[in-house]
C-alpha cells in the first residue's frame, strides 16, 4: 500500500550507542507512516555533536515535521535513558505536540532480543493497525 500526502507521518528520533544500529531500522518502516528522522548516539565524531541533553533538545525543537516517536536503545545506561526521556517530555510539553510516544528499550527490553518486532508491535499498539501495512 502506497502512502499518500493525506496519510499521517510519524517522525522518529532514536538514541543509542551506535548510529548504525538505529539506522538499520529504516527497512522496517517501508510501507508504513514511520520515518527515522534523527539518530543521536554516544560515539559520533566530532564529540560536540554526540548525545547530551542540550544537543537532543536542539534536535527535537528544530526538526520539521516535529518528532512524534522517541526510541531509546537497549544498550544505553538507565541514567541516560531517564535523562533523555526527561528531555523528550519537556519537548512534548513545551511544543504542545500531540499523540507522541516513547519506546524505552532499556527499561522494557524486547523478548529474546527481537527488537524489530517489539518496536513494530509497540507502534501498532499505540497508533493502531491502520498505521501499519505489514504483519509483525
Amino acid at each position: 500500500m502506497a502512502l499518500t500526502t493525506q496519510d499521517p507521518m510519524y517522525p522518529i528520533v532514536a538514541l543509542g550507542v551506535y548510529r548504525h544500529v538505529a539506522a538499520s531500522m529504516d527497512p522496517l518502516f517501508l510501507g508504513t507512516p514511520f520515518r527515522m528522522t534523527a539518530i543521536m548516539d554516544t560515539m559520533q565524531e566530532p564529540s560536540s555533536v554526540r548525545y547530551n541533553p542540550q544537543n537532543m533538545a536542539v534536535v527535537l525543537f528544530n526538526l520539521h515535521p516535529r518528532p512524534k516517536v522517541f526510541i531509546t536503545g537497549a544498550a544505553i545506561s538507565r541514567q541516560m535513558t531517564h535523562e533523555s526521556i526527561h528531555v523528550w517530555n519537556t519537548y512534548v510539553q513545551e511544543s504542545k505536540e500531540k499523540n507522541t510516544f516513547v519506546i524505552n528499550l532499556c527499561d522494557d527490553p524486547p523478548p529474546h532480543g527481537d527488537w524489530a518486532n517489539h518496536i513494530l508491535r509497540r507502534l501498532r499498539e499505540h497508533y493502531g493497525t491502520k498505521a501499519m501495512s505489514g504483519d509483525v
